[in-house]
């Protein structure tokens, strides 16, 4: 069966609560809806290099809250299911570099959740880092469980039989009320699903600083569209993305 990649750009103000997520509002300098096209064609073209297949969802199907919840139908559609057995999410703040590799050649295998290595789980100690991380629904898990098992849902892989064994916590999403992410690294946990760890290239912020590795997915993550959107800008036309 092939995979894919997919990614959500929905407009927020079709939702209940537009401000939910204030990351990829508009500035004078900023517009998301471009940023994110920009996003969407560099997987595009990683996509088809790779005979993978690429959707984009531009209309609201479960329709809760934000447009951020929407990734939850991979879980919950099983219509998913009858063409991919393995489908890879990533924001539309994320960007495929040119020479990226395949990332499921990279990362074979059926049965497991694949995140990306994220150091501000399994490093944080401090109490200020602590209560950053582990609140809400995260705290009916042992905080040693969250910081284990915790990651950047910026990009991650899902295979059928992973789905398969998170599906029934996902579908509890609007009973939790809590942010998307603790609903997901939640399931992760209490699922007992097993996780690959994949090398941060695959989701590699601050990517446009100085004296930082070549990666294969820049993602230009949170108000740092904002703030740093020049050298950003420039990073992505540097490296032929258009």
């Amino acid at each position: 069966m092939k995979k894919c990649i997919v990614q959500f750009w929905i407009q927020a103000d079709h939702y209940s609560e537009p401000d939910y997520n204030e990351l990829l509002k508009k500035s004078k300098e900023f517009d998301a809806d471009e940023f994110a096209n920009r996003s969407a064609r560099s997987f595009e073209t990683y996509a088809n290099k790779y005979n993978h297949d690429f959707v984009r969802v531009t209309e609201k199907k479960l329709n809760y809250k934000h447009p951020t919840f929407e990734r939850f139908d991979i879980w919950l559609d099983d219509s998913w299911w009858e063409k991919y057995d393995e489908i890879m999410y990533v924001d539309s703040d994320v960007f495929a570099m040119p020479d990226a590799p395949d990332i499921f050649a990279e990362y074979r295998g059926p049965n497991t959740l694949k995140v990306c290595e994220h150091q501000g789980f399994q490093k944080a100690e401090t109490k200020e880092q602590i209560d950053y991380l582990y609140h809400g629904i995260l705290e009916e898990c042992l905080l040693d469980q969250v910081k284990q098992c915790g990651f950047q849902a910026g990009v991650f892989i899902i295979t059928k039989e992973a789905r398969d064994l998170m599906k029934p916590y996902i579908a509890k999403y609007k009973d939790l009320n809590d942010h998307d992410g603790n609903i997901l690294l939640w399931a992760t946990i209490k699922s007992g699903v097993p996780l690959t760890r994949m090398t941060e290239l695959f989701n590699y912020k601050n990517a446009h600083f100085i004296g930082r590795p070549p990666v294969h997915f820049f993602h230009a993550a949170g108000h740092k569209k904002l703030t740093n959107y020049n050298r950003i800008n420039s990073f992505l036309d540097r490296h032929g993305i258009k």
